[in-house]
């Protein structure tokens, strides 16, 4: 059993969230990411990808590179002081993430809300940073483990015990815990659950938004966590029997 966890994810993946619920939920669960500064690999949203250049922010600029897992591995260890650290990443389907990264950096005012035109530069740094966390995946198996916050909003219970068994965790009780509200969060009430669930953001994105995030999406990355896009924009707002796949 490993309690000492680095949890890893861009900014709207939902990383605050699964960090309380690995530690509201498992005995001794330790989390060893720092909050600054953001560009050391101990910050949860770290550049781990190669293309330094489209870090889209002076903060998270770093020129650490890496020849692979073991090497990420051995600095992150010497920097928290623990060895076989596991990793767990968190991630959002690109339309959903895309949409709350969006309206969440237009109120920081890191991009200008006034403007409408589409942002692939955001999908550009999501292709970069999960497929290398794909990468290291593969080259470690046991150490990193990818959530789906889709599947979190869609069966918590299914979700935490695939962790629990795959980071080798004791659950602290019986039932899982489900906080209602994280942090700054507006909380997790069945409006918030349906809007993931019934994937009722596609109405919220505009149709020329879809169509450039589907052409610079890497689909290799989008099959390989197990998401589908379609080449035309759905809408799911009127389809009360809808179960999501994604």
């Amino acid at each position: 059993m490993n309690n000492d966890i680095m949890i890893y994810g861009l900014q709207r993946s939902g990383t605050n969230y699964v960090e309380a619920l690995l530690v509201e939920n498992f005995e001794g669960v330790q989390i060893w990411n720092e909050h600054y500064p953001d560009c050391l690999p101990t910050q949860k949203h770290f550049r781990l990808y190669d293309e330094k250049h489209l870090i889209p922010s002076l903060q998270f600029q770093n020129n650490f590179l890496y020849d692979g897992f073991s090497d990420f591995d051995k600095h992150v260890s010497r920097l928290t002081e623990k060895s076989q650290l596991s990793y767990v990443v968190v991630v959002k389907h690109p339309l959903s993430w895309y949409l709350s990264y969006f309206n969440w950096a237009s109120k920081k005012h890191h991009i200008d809300h006034r403007k409408k035109d589409v942002n692939g530069h955001f999908i550009l740094e999501w292709n970069l940073f999960m497929k290398k966390w794909l990468a290291f995946q593969a080259e470690a198996p046991g150490r990193v483990h990818i959530v789906k916050y889709e599947d979190l909003i869609a069966d918590h219970d299914t979700s935490l015990e695939a962790a629990s068994s795959y980071l080798k965790l004791t659950k602290r009780h019986s039932d899982f815990f489900i906080p209602e509200k994280v942090g700054m969060s507006k909380g997790f009430g069945k409006k918030r659950l349906d809007y993931y669930k019934k994937k009722s953001y596609l109405d919220e994105l505009p149709e020329t938004h879809y169509r450039v995030i589907r052409e610079l999406v890497d689909d290799n990355v989008l099959s390989d966590l197990g998401y589908e896009m379609k080449d035309s924009q759905p809408t799911y707002s009127h389809q009360k029997n809808y179960k999501a796949t994604s």
